[in-house]
């Protein structure tokens, strides 16, 4: 480690005045490297909250940070191992060897002294797992032992089971029968008593009751953060949650890891902007570092590297948005007034509860919808409205994307996508209502014979050309002769492309009226757009197309016969 005297005056004073939030923002290896020049790099080390630790450790890497573990304390030591030494409540061997050896190397005597004060429970279980021990009797020799016997002490005789934890485990005993060679024997003595389920149970106990201060819940209690939260009922609350949260002072170091990963400029970032006062961002630090926490424990997530805490982060911070602008209307300055008065996980519930209440309400109406008593799958909506409501029917309701960011489903971010959601959502029921009404006196007959699968589109154009060539009213597909003749009456002469004809327009408009005995006016005011869509997709698609060059398995918007 270099020493301060080694360093020019300049760096000497840039050094010193390095902060946690800049460490953070540095990469892993450039961090350890300015700890290790810095003045007082325990003092630094020990300066960062845990969370931020097991980060910088993640980031550099445990092995190449043993100079970073050696000056950590005892707390932060604590945390990386209920973080690292778990998969949900399965201990996981493989990680407890791995960190015996990481704390061995980088502050052995310490290690030692603290490993059997505060954790020998651990230490005797993962050594009843993988030594045998024999005490050698008076008429016995070492010869006597079989191969892989090695003693410390000429009285203990010890076999490591496994090669792959020989190295940790033999150089634990070997330092720690240096340290005190009684209590060596007393470890020893004691393994014959290791109850391994009852020991696993009590450690994993321990272990979530320290974790549970740092918002890591039992997933029974983290699930909460999911509860519908009445916007109202948050501001019914509103001075009981303000005497709270202005007593709160945060205890310890507050963790700026997960906010330095804040990069959307949404309404929860520009409210945080507008908050002045460093006790009030020090709570919010803390309890969304808490919250995102929970979220993790919710969802049952292992966080190994920052990609996946950011997007917990992300998470948060659209749901944080979201209850922000159904609270505030947006308005920024009236966000970060409420994010002073009120716990971050309640603006989060919420938030969420607005996607949770468009899943209730999608979910309610399955059970009474038409296509539903019809037999119909989601599928029957075509891509983009199948795939929104196989988001909202998610168990944690999840945005569409229509695949325009690689994967087809997110997390909410905005209010705006909520309210895009809900328009979707407006428009298929109303739309099914209507095709409830069309065919009430004439039933759906099922498989109907097409290249394609049955959609409300191809259903609802075959139904009308049938009509419009009077053919008999049935759902039955279409012959490409007989598609041919309507597409012919469907484009406006001479037109190139083709366009739809404004009176064919109207036509389909009168059937819909004469079949679903609804007023051309209402059904406009309803579903006017969706149809408007459906007749520019039929331009899109057809306009450029001969009609002798029409091909049957290339029609998805009609019904037609193979």
């Amino acid at each position: 480690m270099k020493e301060l005297t080694h360093q020019p005056p300049e760096k000497q004073k840039k050094l010193a005045l390095i902060s946690p939030k800049d460490l953070l923002r540095l990469p892993g290896k450039k961090a350890l490297e300015l700890i290790l020049e810095s003045p007082r790099p325990v003092t630094l080390v020990q300066s960062l909250a845990e969370e931020d630790l097991f980060w910088l450790i993640q980031e550099i890497g445990p092995e190449d940070a043993l100079p970073i573990l050696s000056l950590a304390s005892n707390d932060q030591w604590q945390y990386l191992l209920d973080l690292e030494l778990w998969t949900k409540d399965r201990l996981e061997i493989d990680s407890v060897n791995r960190w015996l050896h990481l704390l061995l190397e980088a502050d052995p005597e310490r290690f030692l002294i603290w490993g059997l004060r505060e954790h020998i429970e651990l230490i005797e279980l993962h050594l009843f797992k993988h030594i045998e021990v024999r005490i050698m009797e008076e008429d016995e020799s070492p010869s006597d032992f079989g191969e892989g016997y090695f003693s410390l002490d000429g009285l203990f005789y010890i076999r490591i089971k496994h090669e792959k934890y020989e190295q940790t485990i033999r150089q634990f005993l070997e330092r720690l029968a240096q340290h005190n060679l009684s209590r060596f024997r007393e470890v020893l003595l004691e393994l014959a008593g290791v109850r391994p389920a009852e020991v696993e149970e009590n450690i994993y106990r321990l272990r979530n009751v320290r974790l549970a201060e740092k918002g890591f819940l039992p997933f029974e209690e983290a699930i909460g953060i999911y509860q519908y939260f009445d916007p109202q009922s948050l501001l019914e609350k509103e001075p009981e949650l303000r005497k709270v949260t202005q007593d709160q002072q945060p205890p310890q170091p507050v963790p700026v890891s997960m906010s330095l990963l804040i990069q959307d400029q949404d309404l929860f970032y520009n409210s945080l902007k507008r908050i002045e006062h460093g006790h009030i961002l020090e709570r919010l630090q803390m309890e969304f570092t808490a919250m995102c926490n929970q979220i993790v424990s919710a969802d049952g997530l292992m966080i190994r590297d920052k990609e996946n805490l950011a997007d917990v982060v992300r998470k948060a911070c659209g749901y944080l948005g979201i209850g922000l602008e159904k609270v505030t209307g947006g308005d920024p300055h009236k966000a970060a007034r409420l994010l002073q008065k009120f716990p971050l996980h309640h603006v989060f519930r919420v938030g969420y509860g607005a996607a949770l209440k468009l899943r209730w309400n999608t979910e309610k109406w399955l059970k009474k919808s038409w296509f539903v008593r019809e037999s119909f799958a989601l599928s029957f909506w075509g891509n983009y409205w199948k795939g929104i409501l196989e988001g909202l029917l998610r168990k944690r309701p999840l945005f569409y994307t229509g695949f325009s960011e690689g994967e087809p489903y997110r997390e909410f971010k905005t209010l705006e996508e909520i309210t895009r959601c809900h328009r979707a959502f407006d428009q298929i029921t109303t739309l099914d209502h209507l095709l409830s009404l069309l065919f009430a006196q004439t039933a759906v007959v099922h498989p109907v014979q097409a290249y394609h699968p049955v959609t409300y589109k191809n259903l609802l154009l075959t139904c009308w050309v049938r009509h419009h060539l009077g053919l008999p009213e049935e759902t039955k597909s279409l012959g490409i002769e007989e598609l041919k003749i309507f597409f012919r009456n469907l484009w406006v002469k001479e037109a190139r492309p083709y366009r739809v004809d404004t009176k064919m327009k109207q036509a389909f408009l009168d059937w819909l009226q004469m079949r679903s005995d609804q007023a051309i006016d209402e059904i406009l005011s309803q579903v006017g757009k969706t149809f408007e869509r459906l007749f520019g997709e039929l331009e899109k698609e057809y306009g450029s197309v001969s009609l002798k060059d029409l091909e049957p398995r290339y029609i998805k918007h009609f019904l037609v016969t193979p």
